[in-house]
């Protein structure tokens, strides 16, 4: 079995006005994403969905971002066109840059127990580096797919794809 994480893909990142709202819009990772989604259901493979959520007194609030993803507020929700494929049962939701730290996401991936885990969703150089980091000192097999990552800052998603190849040992591969 196989496990997709799809991270961030909120309207607090991928949606113009928001205080961390990536400079290019994320429309052709959205699509990638997507379609990675349906193809992971389709072959009932499971998907997981990572999602940013605070509170104003979280400790990366104000040092170094700006408040941001406020529980309960649009920011902090899935964009529209992955929403409906997240649900209680496959979506969690954390407070810092990890995606492991005071989450249930490892207990969940050693109920699935996954051959594979695939990353995608934003921002490479931060939550998605962060991810694969977490996961790849746990021994779990890791792909980013290049076409599903985007970074904060253009320039850094080579410098960042290659580190994490490179240096982490996850496969980056190119997926529609």
């Amino acid at each position: 079995m196989k496990l997709l994480i799809i991270i961030d893909m909120l309207n607090g990142f991928c949606r113009k006005g928001n205080p961390l709202s990536l400079p290019n819009s994320t429309k052709p990772i959205e699509k990638t994403i997507e379609n990675r989604i349906k193809s992971f259901l389709d072959k009932k493979d499971e998907i997981i969905f990572i999602c940013d959520s605070h509170n104003i007194s979280d400790p990366e609030i104000n040092n170094p971002y700006p408040a941001h993803c406020l529980t309960g507020s649009n920011e902090a929700e899935i964009i529209d066109n992955l929403k409906s494929y997240s649900n209680k049962k496959n979506t969690i939701y954390k407070n810092t840059l990890s995606i492991t730290f005071n989450t249930e996401l490892i207990e969940r991936i050693e109920k699935i127990k996954p051959t594979e885990i695939e990353i995608t969703g934003v921002c490479t150089e931060i939550c998605v580096l962060f991810g694969v980091y977490e996961l790849k000192i746990r021994g779990y097999n890791v792909v980013i797919n290049e076409n599903g990552v985007q970074p904060l800052k253009p320039e850094n998603q080579t410098k960042f794809m290659n580190y994490m190849e490179e240096l982490l040992g996850a496969k980056v591969k190119k997926m529609k």
